[in-house]
């Protein structure tokens, strides 16, 4: 197989342009179309004049079309909508990095893996994705004898809360202690809420500075506590990790996949 032909939408976010910069310095790798909404102000400019380290003559436009094998999507909610019917229209393999605590979105998201091959993951960092798993893992160990609490701290630009990571740390403690993650979640704390319940968990977000990710589970019993915690230092990992899927994920059937097929976890 020869190199994996990608597109990227939301291109001209800080996302976009890791990617962008990411996908020219990878040799397995083309990048072939960079995309954004049609009001966008970088309308019509080069990728290299968006993104310094991404040399690449490639002009921001407004559509997906023919030519890529796999479109890398970090954009909003709505913009991922397009992008996955698109995608589908064309026969385009999807790598979406778009988060929010939409279960309804996401399910509607993922019926585009019935016509294409489909990576929705909450986060692309392989730390991250090994505290998805592990934190259930330590959850089931401990019990209902320990609070578990899920703090996460993003950058004063971030528009959703709490983050599709928490809700990925979430989602892998409720499924291994056999909770639903619909309804034995709280969200913050405020006013007379009563004393805490056994068994919640719950999930705040911090939005402070240049933070890029913090995310920690705290684990409490009243004797002792654990805190497991995952800090991105660079954009770059999300990058790279989306860059990664979706070499993998060309060529495959079909289907909805996870990170941790590609990571083989």
């Amino acid at each position: 197989m020869g190199k994996t032909k990608v597109a990227i939408n939301g291109a001209g976010g800080r996302m976009g342009r890791r990617l962008m910069a990411l996908a020219c310095a990878d040799e397995d790798v083309e990048l072939v179309q960079a995309v954004e909404y049609a009001a966008h102000p970088l309308q019509g400019k080069m990728v290299k004049d968006i993104e310094p380290e991404a040399q690449s003559e490639v002009v921001l436009s407004s559509q997906l079309e023919k030519g890529a094998d796999v479109v890398i999507d970090f954009s909003s909610p709505d913009g991922t909508r397009v992008i996955a019917k698109r995608a589908e229209e064309l026969g385009i393999a999807l790598v979406i990095g778009t988060t929010a605590k939409d279960f309804e979105w996401r399910a509607d998201i993922k019926k585009s893996s019935a016509k294409v091959p489909m990576i929705h993951a909450q986060n692309y960092s392989l730390g991250v994705n090994l505290m998805f798993k592990v934190a259930g893992q330590i959850a089931k160990a401990l019990g209902d004898d320990f609070d578990i609490e899920i703090v996460e701290g993003h950058h004063n630009q971030k528009v959703d809360a709490p983050s599709g990571t928490a809700m990925g740390i979430a989602g892998g403690i409720c499924d291994a202690v056999g909770k639903d993650i619909k309804k034995d979640l709280i969200y913050g704390r405020e006013g007379q809420v009563g004393k805490r319940k056994r068994g919640e968990v719950g999930v705040h977000a911090l939005r402070m500075g240049s933070e890029i990710g913090l995310h920690t589970a705290y684990y409490a019993s009243n004797f002792e506590r654990l805190e497991f915690t995952h800090r991105a230092s660079s954009r770059d990992v999300f990058a790279a990790g989306a860059i990664k899927a979706s070499k993998w994920i060309n060529g495959k059937d079909a289907g909805y996949y996870e990170m941790t097929d590609v990571l083989g976890l």
